[in-house]
C-alpha cells in the first residue's frame, strides 16, 4: 500500500512519501541462548556461576539479558523472568504450597516486582520509604527463601501468587500471553 501523496513546490508532480514502518511488537521471541541464560536467572544462580557453566563472560550475560528485556519490552531481570513466563517462553515452574497465609501487602510487593517496578517505584505505589520498601522485598524473599528478585518471580509462579494476570509491567509495556490452539 502506498504512503500519502504529497507535492512539494520544487517539484511539478507528486512524490511518494513512506508510510510510518509498523510499531515493532512488544515481545518477540528470545533464542535458545537467551533461553537458556533467563531459566538460570530464574533459579536464582549469580551472573559469574552461569557464565562460568555456559562458557561466557559475566558481560555477555548482561548483553544478553538486556537484549532480552529489550525484545520483551521489559527492563530487570525480575521482569524478564516474569514476561518469559506469561508469553510462555520458558516452562511454568511446578506448583507448590506456600507457607503461611499471604498477606495483601505481601502479594502486591511480589507483584511489583514481578512487573519491573525499582524500589523507589515500590515505595511510591505502597506510599511507604524506599526503605520500607526494600525490607518488604528482603522480607518476601527471606520467607520464600528466594535467592534475589528473578528467583522470587519464578517461586511466586510456583506458589501461584503470579500468573498471566499481572500484564501491565513498570516499562509501559502490557504482556500478552500466548493464544491456545
Amino acid at each position: 500500500m502506498a504512503g500519502p501523496r504529497l507535492t512539494t513546490p520544487s517539484q511539478k508532480g507528486p512524490i511518494a512519501v513512506n508510510a510510518p514502518p509498523a510499531r515493532v511488537p512488544a515481545t518477540l521471541p528470545l533464542t535458545p541462548a537467551q533461553l537458556r541464560i533467563v531459566q538460570r536467572i530464574a533459579d536464582g544462580e549469580s551472573t559469574a556461576r552461569i557464565a562460568s557453566q555456559l562458557s561466557i563472560t559475566t558481560g555477555t550475560i548482561n548483553v544478553q539479558v538486556q537484549h532480552c528485556g529489550q525484545k520483551l519490552g521489559v527492563t530487570g531481570r525480575a521482569a524478564v523472568v516474569h514476561a518469559c513466563f506469561v508469553t510462555g517462553q520458558l516452562p511454568r515452574p511446578q506448583k507448590a504450597a506456600l507457607p503461611g497465609v499471604l498477606t495483601k501487602a505481601e502479594a502486591e510487593t511480589w507483584r511489583m516486582v514481578a512487573s519491573g517496578m525499582t524500589s523507589l517505584e515500590v515505595a511510591e505505589r505502597a506510599g511507604i520509604s524506599r526503605g520500607d520498601a526494600l525490607g518488604r522485598i528482603r522480607a518476601l524473599r527471606e520467607r520464600v527463601r528466594a535467592e534475589n528478585d528473578p528467583h522470587l518471580v519464578k517461586l511466586g509462579w510456583s506458589h501461584e501468587v503470579l500468573d498471566e494476570s499481572v500484564t501491565e509491567m513498570a516499562s509501559g509495556t502490557v504482556l500478552r500471553a500466548p493464544v491456545p490452539r
